[in-house]
């Protein structure tokens, strides 16, 4: 049976944040980043209750199957501060960018997609979003590569983080699939679960130099070689 489309994840998949999976040792510089940007009072009491909340709501330290939305997060850091809310959206976008500043696509990435273009297979992303941010932020990481993608999917608009199944499922009915006919590639154990668990072909992009089985099918160490799974 032929691939009729491909899900990809977006970071260390599609995007290298050249940053730990886990924001958390990046708290304190963000946070000041964020309050000199939109000149913000500080004070250590106020980074020490921050650094508290954003823990709370850290998925690699507490994780969660149903997603949270930034505004709520921010909004529970504002009060903490006793700060009014005239500039919580600005610092939401400044917090996010401190951890953005460095993204980059990855080298594989376009000729992929371009080689999908050619052969009419549709593309999707489906990610998981840090800290409930919202597409105006996340989104910007993929903003080179829009045109190819047919689908963009979040955690915060499909309403669950991965592995649950809802936006697995949302992708193989959008674009009117079979599971067996879509490809999801991700580089992490809850990617393969997921896609795995919507019947789909789970697929392992590995860019470490170290063994990983999440019971994947296939395991490739660049997105080029996605065009030999289709092809066989």
């Amino acid at each position: 049976m032929s691939i009729k489309a491909i899900g990809f994840d977006v970071g260390g998949t599609l995007v290298n944040y050249n940053k730990p999976l886990n924001w958390s040792t990046s708290y304190e510089d963000a946070i000041k980043f964020m309050c000199k940007k939109n000149q913000i009072e500080l004070t250590q009491e106020r980074i020490e209750k921050a650094k508290s909340i954003l823990t709370k709501y850290n998925t690699r330290v507490n994780p969660r199957e149903k997603e949270i939305s930034a505004q709520i997060i921010f909004e529970e850091i504002f009060n903490s501060w006793q700060e009014d809310y005239e500039k919580l959206n600005e610092s939401k976008r400044t917090f996010f960018e401190f951890f953005q500043r460095e993204a980059f696509l990855y080298d594989d990435v376009t000729n992929v997609l371009e080689y999908c273009k050619k052969h009419d297979i549709l593309c999707a992303i489906y990610t998981d979003v840090a800290y409930g941010m919202e597409d105006e932020f996340s989104l910007k990481d993929i903003e080179k590569i829009s045109d190819f993608i047919q689908l963009k999917l979040t955690s915060l608009n499909v309403g669950y983080r991965k592995p649950n199944r809802k936006g697995f499922e949302i992708m193989l009915k959008t674009f009117s699939c079979k599971p067996e006919e879509m490809i999801y590639v991700g580089d992490e154990k809850k990617d393969i679960e997921g896609a795995k668990g919507a019947g789909m072909i789970g697929v392992l992009i590995n860019r470490e130099d170290k063994e990983k089985d999440f019971g994947q099918d296939y395991t490739i160490s660049s997105l080029s070689e996605i065009k030999q799974i289709i092809e066989c």
